[in-house]
């Protein structure tokens, strides 16, 4: 089964030019190409702002491994990429397992990380 992850990237304009520019130099008919594509395609609660270009994704119980091929590619990609032109967000399992990098905190999806306490 595997361990899972909650997992969200958003990426300014210039990031997004730039994960557009490494999609492209991927080689066609690759099942490592047609991973990335997968967890790009728009049913997968992909979000876009027309006003400032930004993009941004959210994937649920995804298995976050950076040994695959796909994961590899975003994870390549966000240390390539300025700080500010990026957030990310990984929350696993664990209780105390969450990763956050980039600082476009202010994105227009207003993605962040939410901790709280519930009472039923």
């Amino acid at each position: 089964m595997g361990y899972r992850s909650d997992v969200g990237l958003c990426l300014t304009e210039n990031g997004k030019k730039t994960l557009d520019a490494r999609l492209s130099e991927l080689e066609a008919g690759t099942a490592s190409t047609g991973y990335i594509h997968d967890l790009l395609n728009p049913i997968r609660n992909k979000h876009e702002d027309p006003k400032s270009g930004a993009v941004a994704w959210l994937w649920e119980y995804l298995k976050w491994y950076t040994d695959y091929e796909d994961v590899a590619f975003f994870e390549n990609l966000m240390s390539d990429l300025d700080y500010d032109d990026y957030y990310f967000i990984r929350v696993g399992e664990d209780n105390d397992d969450t990763d956050v990098r980039g600082g476009f905190w202010e994105n227009p999806f207003g993605m962040c990380l939410v901790r709280g306490i519930a009472f039923d």
